[in-house]
């Protein structure tokens, strides 16, 4: 990637993060830990622990824990399986809790080049429950994501002491209608990562988020979340080059 496609895609961000008539933006705060345990060579199991929550009243919160497992099948293709259990306190009179099993696969285009560029594919099936009524309802939905990772101050990304940026984009899509706040979305990231070690990794995220309930609708609301991210990685014998799904 050159400077100018660079600094294309940080006037695409700052662009999309303006928000369209009738939209008001909103602030999102994720804190986020995440564990991975690489094994057998070829695997690594992930499990994300995110609290996330609306900085203006009214203020929903959401728990989210999810235990992903990824499998290296060539250096372009990684296979992943995971489920995400997830409560959010929706408003005062109305909270969910989630079961979402996922499917994907991400697609390495320059696994071994110094700026990585991936897509990350996903199908989920979200599976609903409303705590107030006892009914659950389900709904398939896609996600495709392009991701850049740059090293900044290293040859590559797998070096300690690295300064690294995050640059990617994805679309969310409810193939069903179901009753959920905004269930179709895009998203843009733009972020920094320093890897202290094999070990530990930290990494600040901006994420532009545009929302709306049906996919022929206009998006509803523009928010921008700022998400502060652990990642904690075990078995440094037996180390493992993946970064992670990334939510």
């Amino acid at each position: 990637m050159t400077k100018r496609s660079f600094k294309a895609l940080i006037f695409f961000l700052a662009v999309t993060a303006t928000p369209v008539k009738g939209q008001s933006p909103n602030a999102q705060f994720w804190l986020e830990y995440i564990l991975n345990y690489p094994f057998a060579n070829s695997f690594n199991v992930e499990n994300a622990f995110v609290y996330s929550t609306l900085a203006a009243t009214p203020r929903w919160r959401a728990f989210d824990y999810s235990p992903t497992l990824e499998y290296s099948l060539t250096q372009h293709i990684d296979l992943s399986a995971g489920c995400t259990f997830s409560y959010t306190a929706q408003t005062e009179d109305y909270n969910t809790f989630e079961i979402r099993p996922v499917l994907g696969t991400r697609i390495h285009f320059t696994p071994n080049r110094r700026i990585l560029t991936r897509a990350y594919l996903r199908l989920e099936q979200r599976n609903f429950l409303n705590l107030d009524t006892d009914t659950w309802e389900t709904v398939m939905r896609p996600r495709a994501r392009f991701e850049t990772l740059i090293p900044l101050n290293r040859k590559t990304n797998f070096e300690d002491k690295l300064w690294y940026g995050i640059v990617d984009v994805e679309w969310l899509f409810a193939v069903d209608d179901v009753d959920e706040r905004f269930a179709n979305r895009f998203r843009a990231r733009v972020g920094v990562g320093y890897r202290v070690s094999y070990t530990s990794r930290f990494e600040f995220i901006y994420m532009i988020q545009q929302s709306r309930s049906g996919i022929d609708e206009d998006y509803q609301t523009s928010d921008n979340i700022f998400r502060f991210r652990y990642k904690h990685y075990l078995r440094k014998t037996k180390p493992t080059k993946s970064m992670g799904t990334g939510n």
